[in-house]
């Protein structure tokens, strides 16, 4: 990997994930990407296959337009060779299971990428001003305090009602995207550190220490005007360390378009299938072995991998990957099991307000002009 290469790629890394606000951030395991419920159609149960099918792709593949690309509807004419189970609902409703070996063979025959289980986990701050003067933070439940700390007398009916459809919008959109999306407690605990007009003005401090408790990868923050759900317009602001990254949309817009931009990032596919080298320091035990070889094969990023040489407290595996070592990166960024071995610290313009930690780089040495080798140490175990 060339210089100009390694420091983008640290760049990004450190615009991804904020390791240094969320020490213990993990992902989370998406575990029904290949599933889905849909409502059951004029044809039944199996007539809904299509539907459940298009749904599926969209979580897998990370695209929202992936079912208007011929290419890739080409090869999925018909669903029913691809289900593995399903079973209708009393409520009107069918859920399918499909083959996810098959679906990512076909997937994988036409290079369209996919989107692994492991996904990155995002505090959603949403503050809802309804049109009256008053404004609250969106809520995971629906007992929400005012901006003073105390209990605020009961909302209008209207707002209430508001809550709860957006609060559906938000969940609804990111179960469809296979996005792990959190909302905040807002109780007292967060109160004294974070009000309404902070998360309206996106004012950095407190926004990153009220969410440190969640233990998540990224922050999204949302300012609406919802006179009616339907033409709700929101300032949306994803937190990516010292980054920003905002947009104007719906309610529905914020869970999407985080969805489109951690899917360009982390989705793999197999036509850039690369060879490189990782090197893992601290394998003390057996122990240590069996956890870091169980993790390795969670990765989807990773075909296949083999012992390569082994040294005192040090592995070195042969890996085949779904694309470089920026992804490969990302993907070992999203949990706390290797530890990148500092080679150097990219020196950011403005210093680091914030006290936010800089990830520690992994040194990056190149191989015969072609393969990488990331070098990395295994975090002590629980």
């Amino acid at each position: 990997m060339h210089m100009n290469s390694l420091h983008l790629t640290l760049r990004i890394l450190i615009c991804l994930w904020l390791v240094g606000p969320f020490p213990g951030a993990d992902a989370a395991q998406v575990t029904d990407l290949y599933a889905a419920q849909v409502p059951i159609g004029e044809g039944g149960a199996r007539g809904s296959f299509d539907t459940a099918l298009h749904t599926v792709l969209i979580k897998v593949t990370g695209r929202r337009d992936v079912t208007e690309d011929q290419t890739v509807m080409s090869q999925f004419i018909a669903a029913e060779p691809y289900v593995q189970q399903y079973r209708a609902n009393p409520d009107g409703t069918v859920w399918v299971l499909f083959d996810q070996v098959a679906l990512r063979r076909t997937l994988d025959s036409i290079g369209q990428p996919v989107w692994g289980q492991e996904r990155p986990v995002t505090l959603t701050w949403l503050v809802m001003d309804h049109g009256t003067g008053s404004r609250d933070i969106l809520a995971a439940e629906a007992d929400v305090e005012s901006e003073t700390g105390m209990f605020a007398d009961p909302l209008p009916v209207g707002d209430l009602e508001r809550q709860t459809a957006v609060r559906e919008i938000l969940q609804t959109t990111a179960a469809e995207r296979g996005l792990p999306l959190i909302l905040p407690l807002v109780d007292s605990e967060e109160l004294d550190i974070v009000s309404v007009p902070d998360v309206w003005g996106g004012f950095t401090e407190s926004l990153v220490l009220a969410s440190q408790r969640y233990g998540v990868n990224a922050i999204l923050v949302g300012r609406a005007r919802v006179l009616s759900v339907e033409t709700a317009q929101v300032r949306w602001t994803l937190m990516l360390g010292e980054e920003r990254f905002d947009w104007d949309g719906d309610i529905a817009s914020g869970p999407d378009r985080l969805a489109d931009f951690f899917a360009a990032r982390l989705a793999t596919s197999s036509s850039a299938l690369g060879r490189m080298q990782l090197r893992v320091d601290g394998v003390n035990s057996l122990e240590d072995y069996g956890r870091l070889s169980q993790y390795l094969s969670t990765l989807d990023v990773i075909e296949e991998y083999s012992v390569e040489r082994v040294t005192d407290q040090t592995i070195i595996f042969s890996l085949l990957v779904r694309g470089d070592a920026d992804r490969l990166m990302r993907s070992i960024a999203l949990r706390r099991i290797l530890q990148p071995i500092e080679d150097s610290r990219l020196d950011l313009p403005g210093g680091d307000p914030q006290g936010i930690v800089i990830p520690r780089v992994p040194s990056v040495d190149s191989f015969d002009g072609e393969t990488a080798e990331l070098h990395y140490s295994l975090i002590v175990g629980p």
